[in-house]
């Protein structure tokens, strides 16, 4: 069954996305959304539960991760497509799993829009430094995507264009390549 990958840089429409790929009918996942899929890490690559309020020590020696044996059942699972839209520190470990990747690019100033609303509903939101930290890593991160193959999608228009754009690309060929 084929398994595609939806990432991006936080604030790009990665969840808004699995929201309106299920609408549709189809098999979309938060990777967010499930604990034993992902998870923080420790420094040793053991899972770690954060703390209430983590703060910024505790934030920069963990790292966000995804379960390779997880997302592999769930890539197994139903036998229809399934689009896993998120982000994690190990996912260019996983990217072979998925028979095509695309990438939500957003400018600069749609980035910090969507942060602070995403902030704003869930106080007391990010710190500065973590901010500091997805803004500098943007356009790293999406020129990263873009050499292994990624098929570039534009995050900055509604949801459903985005849904649209995504589905009518499902056909372009695989070109992913290694780091």
């Amino acid at each position: 069954m084929p398994g595609f990958l939806v990432t991006g840089n936080p604030g790009s429409g990665k969840s808004a996305l699995a929201r309106e790929l299920g609408r549709r009918g189809l098999r979309a996942i938060d990777p967010d959304d499930d604990p034993e899929l992902a998870y923080s890490e420790d420094p040793d690559g053991r899972r770690a539960d954060p703390p209430p309020n983590p703060d910024e020590e505790w934030l920069r020696s963990h790292r966000w991760v995804w379960s390779r044996s997880r997302l592999q059942q769930v890539l197994a699972g139903q036998g229809k497509p399934v689009f896993i839209c998120g982000i994690a520190r190990n996912q260019d470990e996983l990217l072979e799993l998925f028979d095509r990747v695309f990438l939500l690019r957003i400018d600069g100033p749609t980035q910090e829009a969507r942060l602070a609303a995403h902030d704003a509903l869930h106080p007391p939101g990010r710190s500065e430094a973590g901010r500091r930290e997805i803004r500098d890593g943007r356009v790293v991160f999406e020129a990263q995507m873009l050499r292994r193959g990624a098929i570039a999608l534009d995050g900055t228009v509604p949801t459903t264009q985005v849904a649209d754009g995504l589905l009518a690309r499902l056909d372009q060929p695989r070109a992913l390549k290694s780091s």
